[in-house]
């Protein structure tokens, strides 16, 4: 199954939302509650939730499917965000179609890869061990549940987002795909001459409190691609669900 799950709602054109590693469109659901007339369309990644692997887990690959997908639903100009792992897709889509990406914000993205030690871990045998070990682990409530409670700031989350980060553990050959993307972000490299000429706006947007991504690392590459740095205080590195009044108030006024 190879199957592209996208959630479009709204007429004109769309804002894209990219979600991270781990979670799935349904982290959107309360930008859709406040997008008022605004069009959204929400993309569930290769090997997540509802998408079967409709590309490789790479920032490139998946741009590159991306477009195609929107040319065929006849998508000509669109504004994107993208969150994490979503924010380097976003970034190369908007490198590689400028006259297409009316404008780009992206949020807690981790734009200059991993330590040294931590990429030279990922290209041994034990990685893919160990991802498929994971893999082959049935979901445990409690344990997404900490793992939230590590990587957010002071909100909790709800039973409908649990249930949401649990459909992704469950989704066939997800494990799999998250290696393939965690070793796609330890060789990325921020496409910043492409981005910085772009003609539309761009915005980079920071938890206060993300303990994946610091706010040093949203300033640099607010300087590389020519963006304005907007942080969110007590938000951690999940801001989509933590922070959606905020969000969608940065992205489209509510």
């Amino acid at each position: 199954m190879n199957a592209l799950h996208l959630r479009d709602e709204g007429e004109g054109e769309p804002l894209v939302l990219l979600h991270g590693l781990g979670s799935q469109s349904r982290a959107f659901d309360p930008l859709f509650a406040l997008r008022g007339a605004r069009r959204l369309l929400a993309v569930d990644l290769p090997r997540t939730a509802r998408s079967g692997r409709w590309a490789a887990s790479t920032p490139v690959a998946i741009a590159t499917a991306l477009l195609e997908a929107l040319t065929a639903r006849e998508v000509q100009r669109c504004s994107v965000f993208g969150h994490s792992f979503g924010g380097l897709v976003a970034m190369e889509l908007a490198a590689r179609a400028p006259e297409r990406v009316t404008a780009l914000t992206v949020a807690a993205a981790p734009a200059f890869g991993l330590p040294r030690p931590l990429r030279a871990l990922l290209t041994t045998p034990w990685a893919d061990a160990a991802f498929g070990a994971f893999g082959r682990l049935t979901p445990a409530r409690g344990l997404v549940r900490a793992y939230l409670r590590v990587i957010w700031g002071s909100a909790t989350p709800g039973p409908d987002l649990l249930d949401a980060y649990e459909e992704v553990l469950r989704t066939p050959g997800f494990s799999e795909g998250m290696l393939e993307a965690v070793r796609a972000i330890a060789d990325w490299k921020i496409p910043a001459a492409a981005l910085a000429s772009s003609p539309g706006p761009r915005a980079v947007i920071c938890g206060e409190v993300d303990p994946l991504v610091s706010t040093v690392e949203g300033e640099r590459l607010a300087t590389a691609i020519g963006a304005s740095l907007t942080v969110l205080d007590d938000v951690g590195h999940a801001v989509p669900e933590e922070a959606p009044r905020q969000l969608a108030a940065l992205l489209f006024g509510a």
